[in-house]
């Protein structure tokens, strides 16, 4: 499987993973619910960029780079981990000011994300410092946002 369905099928339970594809193209990943959104992969690239709060890059070319810049520039958290290189180490445009330190980590959670070298571990562990320090807020506002939706029904 690609890495999009690596990671959906690694989702708990899926039912919080969302697929988005273009119209008339489904996953096939047997987990999570597939939104369709734009009519070819341009345009659903150029939407993905628009609506994410947390984007994590691994590798990437151009289409990598144009989402990161797009979410960037509209404030969304941009982590890539450069050690996986190409857009995430600042090819294609990737936003420069994404690809420096956040203060919130430690040099400990930053530098495996740097470091091919790195335990794949301690990489995915500055990842999970990163998105918690993050969603907290986020996750308590989108419940909050889900009830009172639910209420109003």
């Amino acid at each position: 499987p690609g890495v999009q369905e690596a990671f959906a099928k690694h989702c708990g339970d899926g039912t919080r993973v969302l697929n988005l594809l273009p119209v008339g193209q489904s996953s096939g990943y047997g987990t999570g619910t597939d939104i369709n959104a734009g009519a070819d992969l341009e345009e659903r690239k150029a939407i993905f960029g628009l609506i994410g709060d947390i984007y994590i890059t691994l590798e990437g070319s151009v289409g990598v780079g144009r989402v990161a810049t797009a979410a960037h520039k509209r404030g969304a958290a941009v982590l890539p981990v450069l050690r996986t290189g190409l857009a995430s180490t600042g090819m294609y445009g990737f936003p420069s000011k994404a690809l420096k330190k956040p203060a919130f980590l430690t040099d400990q959670q930053w530098s495996p994300l740097t470091d091919e070298n790195a335990r794949v571990e301690d990489a995915a562990n500055g990842v999970l410092a990163y998105v918690s320090h993050l969603t907290p807020p986020a996750a308590a506002a989108q419940h909050l946002r889900n009830e009172l939706e639910s209420r109003e029904r």
